[in-house]
Order: structure tokens, then sequence, then C-alpha cells
């Protein structure tokens, strides 16, 4: 079993399609359908299924992508402790945000931690809300921004900001008199949501949830994608972002009566280390300054 064809898998795994795994491993399809078919010959059993909704995993793979994810954080951190070892490299940060969700005072907060840190290697990186406390639990995170609420687990939690939400729709639609959408106004229009592959599913149950999203939803992989694909009338997306594209109508969201928000917190694991504190204490701060007053509520 060679380490390559877990990290394959995993891709594979975290996008659900061979071909997308591919493409971010930089081989051919054939290639990485060759390593996953000599993993599973080796290992005797079937790690996962091609069906026509997509790929499953099944218990074996499961398992293996469980384990396989704490592998590769393990892998990660020898690498990097060798180098340090090698070249005297410092200690480094790493912080997970929510594809399709960064927070307004992320990128000056980076900026504002490495000019106190600069012998600190930052890493930065966007993936989906399940995988990014996944990784914050097996080490690969230090730390998780995310626009909403924790999952189940033992994490420290620090509340940032709230930012209320808006309807993006195309500006050749008509709205209507009233000030703002609900889900209910919107119901013959798709949602647009922001999701990696095995996440779709949770990714619509919180719409439905939270906002009362009755409709069909159309899943982009990123914010520019969420934006033309509302620009062009096939759906809406629900955005704080203040800089929508020319093209683009943004009309306050409402749900359960009032404007719905998007609350941010930092979350970290218990045992988190000093740059860890460093950067929540620059986070905090920026969101207090430029937001006095504002509370969790």
């Amino acid at each position: 079993m060679l380490f390559k064809q877990i990290k394959y898998f995993l891709t594979i795994a975290d996008s659900g399609s061979f071909s997308e795994a591919a493409a971010q491993c930089y081989i051919s399809q054939s290639a990485v359908s060759q390593q996953i078919n000599a993993l599973e010959n080796e290992l005797g059993v079937r790690l996962l299924e091609r069906l026509p909704r997509g790929i499953v995993l099944t218990d074996a793979g499961s398992f293996l992508y469980e384990h396989g994810r704490k592998l590769v954080a393990d892998a990660q951190k020898l690498k990097q402790g060798i180098l340090t070892a090698a070249y005297k490299i410092n200690e480094r940060l790493s912080v997970a945000y929510i594809t399709g969700s960064v927070p307004e005072f992320l990128p000056q907060a980076l900026c504002v931690f490495k000019k106190q840190h600069a012998d600190v290697a930052v890493d930065v990186y966007g993936t989906g809300y399940l995988a990014a406390f996944t990784d914050l639990t097996a080490g690969k995170a230090d730390l998780v921004v995310a626009g909403r609420s924790v999952p189940a687990g033992d994490y420290d939690v620090s509340f940032l900001y709230s930012a209320p939400y808006y309807a993006a729709i195309s500006s050749m639609f008509k709205t209507g008199p009233q000030d703002f959408l609900s889900a209910e106004n919107l119901k013959e229009l798709p949602c647009i949501i922001i999701a990696e592959n095995k996440e779709r599913e949770a990714e619509q149950r919180y719409y439905r949830e939270l906002f009362g999203v009755k409709n069909s939803f159309l899943v982009a992989s990123n914010e520019e994608e969420a934006e033309l694909m509302a620009a062009a009338g096939n759906g809406y997306m629900l955005t704080e972002n203040a800089n929508l594209r020319p093209g683009i109508q943004k009309v306050p969201f409402y749900a359960a009566g009032s404007h719905a928000k998007r609350r941010y917190y930092l979350y970290t694991d218990k045992c988190s280390q000093k740059y860890v504190q460093d950067f929540i204490q620059i986070m905090t701060r920026l969101c207090v300054d430029k937001q006095p007053g504002e509370a969790e509520e």
C-alpha cells in the first residue's frame, strides 16, 4: 500500500470524481484508476463504488478515509519537522476557512499576524465545512474560521461578528414592492450553494433548516462561479458580500421574520499553541474595532 495511493483515494473521496481527482493530482484519469485498482487488489476489498449519482465509499473505504486523513496529516507534520531540523524553519500556523465563506477581516488579520511573527510560516486554505473540522481534529489545521455554529466536537470557540445576508439575483429580475426577499418569495428559483461533492447533502439540509429553502439547489465550486450563475438568471445565492459583480442585485434576505445573519466563529482544539492564541486575539480585536458593540446573539 503506497502513500500516493492513499492520497489519490482521499482526493477521489473529497471530490466525488475520478476526473476531478486526476486534475487535482496533476495525473491522468487512467493513472488514478490504475492506482486505486492496485490498492483494492492488494487489500482484497472494494473501497468505493461508482454509481449513477456519484462515488460512494464502502465500509472499508470509509474506514480508510477516516484514518487515511490522519495519516496524511501526520506525514505532513513529520515532513515539516524534518525541514525544521534541516533548515531551521520556525513554527507554522495553518488556517482553514470554509470555501465560499471568507470573513471580511481574515486578510487583514493574516497580514497583522505575519508582521508580528515574520519567522512563522502561515498556511491558508479553503475546504468544506465538515472537512475543515476533520482537519482540525487530525491536526492538519490549527484553527478553523467558519460562518456557522460548531458541529459535535470538543473545541474552543471565539465569536467574531455577524453580517447580514442578502439574496443575490440577476439584475434582469424585478423584485416587487417589498424591500426584502425570503425563501418563499424565491421559491421559483433554484438556490445556488457552494459545496464540495461529499458535503452537498449536508449543505442542502443546512439551508432548508436554517433559511426555509424548499426549492431545488444548484451547486457551484466557488463564489465566482456562484455569482456568474446568479447573473445568468440560473438561480439565487445567499451572500454577505458587499462587492458583487455588475449584473447582480442584492436584496436583504429574511428568515423567520427577521434579517438573516451569518455569524462567524474561530474554532481551535483545546491544546492550541501560542501562535493560535495570538491569531485569535488579532482577529477578535479587528472585529471589535471595526464593529463596536457587536455581541453574539
